[in-house]
C-alpha cells in the first residue's frame, strides 16, 4: 500500500510524499482444530509457512489438509514423519561466483529495496537457477516458507542451496539441517551458535555475502575454490 507521509527535514523544511508500506498481518495458526500460535507475517505463501514451521519443530508433513480463513489457517496432520538433527550428507558442491550471483539475484526484490521492511529466502540449484524465493517481515518466516515449499513439492534437497538476507543462528541451521539441504549462506552476519551447531552436523555456513565476497565459516569443502 501507498500512504502519503511528511518528509521532514532537519532544516524544517518538509514535503509530502508517496511513502510505501509493507501490509503485514496477524494469523492465528491451528493444527488438528487446536490453537498453536499466532504468527506476525505476510499473509502469502500460508500452507508453505505452515509446513516450515512444523518441521523446524520435528514435524514432516506427508499427508494433510490445508485450509484458510480470514486472520486465521487450519491444518490436519493426516500422516507425518518425525525427523531429528542428524549431520547432513557431501553431495552439494558449488563455485563461489555462482552462489554471490545468486545472493545479488536474491537480493533484487522490489519490495525489499523500496520499503527495506522485509526479509528474502531462495532456494537456488548450483547451477545458480532460482526454485523459489520467499518474502516476509520475519527472516525466520521467510526461511520457513522456502522450506515448506521444498516439503511440499518433494524436492531433493541435494545440489541446493539456501540463500537468506538475515542473521543467522542456530535455528536457521537447524531448519537446514532437518530438510537435508547443505549449505546455507546470508548476506548478514552469522552467530556463534550456528558456527558451532553447523561444525557438528555438517552444514556449509556461510556469511557476508556482498560486495563479491563471502565469508565461508564451517565446511569449506563445498566451495569448489577452497576445496582444493
Amino acid at each position: 500500500m501507498f500512504l502519503q507521509t511528511h518528509k521532514v527535514k532537519a532544516d524544517g523544511s518538509y514535503q509530502i510524499v508517496e511513502d510505501q508500506i509493507v501490509e503485514d498481518s496477524y494469523i492465528k495458526f491451528y493444527v488438528n482444530n487446536e490453537f498453536v500460535e499466532e504468527i506476525h507475517c505476510l499473509a502469502s505463501d500460508l500452507e508453505e509457512l505452515i509446513i516450515g514451521k512444523l518441521l523446524y519443530q520435528g514435524v514432516k508433513l506427508l499427508r494433510w489438509s490445508f485450509l484458510i480463513k480470514p486472520g486465521s489457517v487450519f491444518i490436519d496432520v493426516l500422516e507425518f514423519e518425525k525427523i531429528e538433527p542428524r549431520p547432513v550428507g557431501v553431495k552439494t558442491f558449488v563455485s563461489a561466483s555462482i552462489l554471490i550471483d545468486s545472493m545479488k539475484d536474491l537480493l533484487n526484490n522490489p519490495l525489499h529495496k523500496q520499503t527495506g521492511a522485509v526479509h528474502l529466502a531462495g532456494l537456488y540449484t548450483v547451477d545458480g537457477q532460482c526454485l523459489v524465493k520467499s518474502e516476509d517481515v520475519g527472516r525466520h518466516n521467510a526461511v520457513d516458507k522456502v522450506i515448506g515449499w521444498l516439503v511440499k513439492n518433494k524436492i531433493d534437497p541435494s545440489n541446493k542451496m539456501l540463500l537468506s538476507s538475515g542473521r543467522l543462528p542456530l535455528e536457521m541451521a537447524l531448519k537446514c539441517i532437518l530438510s537435508g539441504i547443505e549449505i546455507l549462506a546470508s548476506k548478514a552476519p552469522v552467530m556463534a551458535s550456528a558456527i558451532e551447531f553447523s561444525e557438528k552436523l555438517n552444514l556449509t555456513l556461510i556469511g557476508f555475502v556482498r560486495e563479491g565476497r563471502m565469508n565461508v565459516y564451517t565446511h569449506k569443502e563445498r566451495i569448489k575454490e577452497v576445496s582444493l
